[in-house]
């Protein structure tokens, strides 16, 4: 290209040239910059675990699948392995369509597994990475519908209004494959979601509204109470907020495999005194544009990317986290409301059993086989089931508002919720070995190693020097004396390289390797501590368990022996002592049953929370909706 020095159409050429370049360097930069960095990168190995194990590198964990169905910023996963769908046929979906967002495997098949199998892990052992790097490569797992989780559990109680059917052809699909197979279907985006949702009060008295009160008979739903709970938590907004930020993290690391145009204009006085001529007063022009793309930084874009998304998934895994953490807490005040709510009904059917011994006892009296004071025994001890029942109801109202205090609502029937016998490990060890797959604290510290980790790389980076591209056009006119009107244009391949900044990247680096020591004993830690609440938690599980047999046997024992003594008693060979005392020993019996029956569901709840998978049990496999709310306005 020919120069000229003249007025012409010089810099709208410059400027076709230069916007040109910029529509084609992404195509063809980004691509080779990219598998260049991946292929000199993702073989760096990595040191184990302080326990000796390759924790952060082996455990395949996945994002919740219902904080994002679909992640725009996932590598393109590669073909399963057989391996992986020999050994764990039930997390392949029936759907051909794939999800890129990895989610976590299901626990089902882990669960009816015997103690000494290998758990169903989204990476088997035989196909696991060994190193960071390598996990970052690794083929994503093939996701599984949530409703597998308690596909082979009996069916709840039917809810008062159950959801309405999907569309024909979205039916029984996750709802990212619902939304591909159609587009109606779709959920809405996070951040458009403020522009639907209920608006939030501007006042104090506005936000004082009392709860509302359920129709008579109407059944409470655990689920739909959770998710409300979720949408008014600040604590679950809070994490929602630091998701989206992440997320956005992502494309700023992307936007250095971007080329940048930039632009700059500048109008003014110039004084100029030159050694040889005159001196020159004129008013200065000039403008620049500029276009610089990256070629090759040994490493530094693709491991910000990789920062990137690993802090993404490390504050999904976050989320999740404290919806498992709130589900728990919902569910235990819903199982306490359920246990008095069951006890009320149990001291009913108490005060009818001492009402028909009362009746008993005034017959026999009548016929002058008892006394006037059995009969009094007789009201004295209906008169003092009755207060038990007062006292019961008492406890009942008390459940009530607890359940309300964290659902901002009346409770209406509480049912009986789904078994976890299908979601359940069978013992503490294999619970235990499902910890690196399942467990959201885990993971998120797993994800957060793994971002040090690639902050380390792209640390690394720096150390070399960085090859780009430029292109740049000038137009400047009276610069440095009347010289008119110049311009010029040049492109250049530059390399930039730092020979000395006063230690301050190695300074970096060493505090980067300070911080990924301690996220190895961190990852220790938190794994020591889940493993010691999972197997307390079945500590107490296996000793309800063992105590069920004895109460169903006391039961027994105990119905036979009311029968009998009622026989007896008409016969003339039993008190009254006997009869009233062998229906009160029937009424603990049943009511200790009751105690247990809930404090082994809370075990096993106990147990799916550390594991992530108690939501999807309680919402029978229903997906979560969005729960992102606006943000409260300022009063003033």
């Amino acid at each position: 290209m020919r120069i000229r020095t003249g007025k012409g159409l010089f810099v709208p050429t410059i400027a076709r040239h230069i916007l040109a370049a910029a529509a084609c360097a992404p195509l063809l930069l980004h691509s080779v910059a990219g598998a260049a960095d991946r292929y000199y990168y993702d073989a760096a190995p990595a040191g184990p675990m302080p326990n000796g194990q390759p924790l952060a590198d082996a455990v395949g964990l996945r994002p919740a699948p219902w904080l994002e169905m679909v992640d725009p910023y996932a590598e393109t996963p590669a073909a399963v392995p057989a391996q992986m769908a020999a050994a764990a046929p039930a997390i392949v979906p029936a759907d051909p369509v794939k999800v890129e967002t990895p989610v976590p495997a299901t626990i089902t098949q882990a669960s009816v597994a015997p103690v000494d199998a290998a758990p169903v892990s989204v990476v088997p052992a035989s196909v696991a990475p060994t190193s960071v790097a390598q996990a970052d490569a690794a083929p994503a797992a093939v996701p599984a519908a949530d409703a597998a989780l308690i596909a082979a559990a009996p069916a709840a109680a039917p809810e008062a209004a159950p959801p309405a059917p999907a569309a024909p052809e979205a039916q029984d699909k996750p709802v990212a494959m619902a939304a591909i197979a159609d587009p109606a279907q779709a959920p809405p985006v996070q951040a458009d979601i403020s522009a639907s949702s209920a608006p939030v009060p501007t006042s104090i008295a506005d936000a004082m509204t009392p709860a509302a009160v359920p129709p008579p008979g109407a059944q409470e739903s655990l689920r739909n109470a959770i998710v409300e709970a979720l949408k008014s938590n600040p604590e679950i907004q809070i994490a929602l907020a630091r998701q989206d930020d992440a997320k956005y993290g992502v494309d700023e690391a992307r936007a250095g495999y971007m080329p940048h145009l930039d632009m700059a204009v500048a109008i003014g006085g110039e004084f100029n005194d030159p050694a040889l001529g005159d001196i020159t007063k004129l008013r200065r022009g000039e403008g620049i544009v500029t276009l610089s793309q990256n070629l090759w930084d040994f490493g530094t874009t693709i491991n910000d990317i990789k920062r990137a998304r690993a802090d993404y998934r490390s504050a999904q895994w976050s989320t999740r986290e404290r919806i498992e953490a709130i589900s728990f807490d919902i569910t235990t005040s819903y199982m306490t409301l359920l246990q008095n709510q069951k006890l009320v009904e149990l001291a009913e059917q108490q005060i009818t059993a001492h009402e028909k011994i009362l009746k008993m006892v005034k017959i026999q009296n009548e016929l002058g086989l008892t006394t006037p004071a059995d009969v009094s025994r007789a009201k004295a001890r209906l008169e003092n089931v009755q207060a038990d029942l007062l006292d019961r109801k008492s406890a009942l109202e008390q459940a009530r508002e607890s359940y309300r205090r964290l659902t901002n609502h009346l409770p209406g029937i509480a049912v009986d919720l789904p078994p976890t016998a299908s979601s359940l490990p069978m013992s503490a060890d294999a619970a235990v070995a499902m910890i690196d797959d399942h467990s959201p604290r885990m993971a998120q510290a797993v994800e957060d190693r793994r971002s040090l980790d690639r902050q380390r790389a792209s640390q690394t980076g720096t150390f070399f020097p960085r090859i780009g591209f430029q292109a740049q056009g000038n137009w400047k006119d009276d610069v440095q004396g009347a010289t008119g009107v110049n311009r010029d244009a040049r492109a250049m391949v530059t390399l930039t390289y730092s020979f000395f900044n006063g230690g301050a990247d190695i300074a970096i680096r060493n505090r980067i390797n300070a911080r990924l020591r301690e996220a190895d004993y961190e990852l220790d830690r938190r794994r020591r501590e889940v493993e010691q609440d999972i197997r307390i938690d079945f500590n107490a599980l296996e000793a309800a368990r063992a105590k069920m047999a004895t109460i169903d046997a006391e039961i027994g024992s105990s119905e036979k022996v009311v029968d009998l003594y009622a026989q007896q008693f008409r016969e003339g060979r039993r008190t009254v002592f006997d009869l009233l005392d062998s229906q009160q020993i029937l009424f603990a019996a049943r009511a200790n049953q009751i105690a247990n029956n809930t404090a082994k569901m809370l075990s096993e709840y106990r147990v799916l929370q550390k594991l992530g998978g108690l939501f999807d049990l309680v919402s029978s496999g229903e997906p979560l909706p969005q729960i992102v709310m606006p943000a409260p306005r300022s009063g003033k």
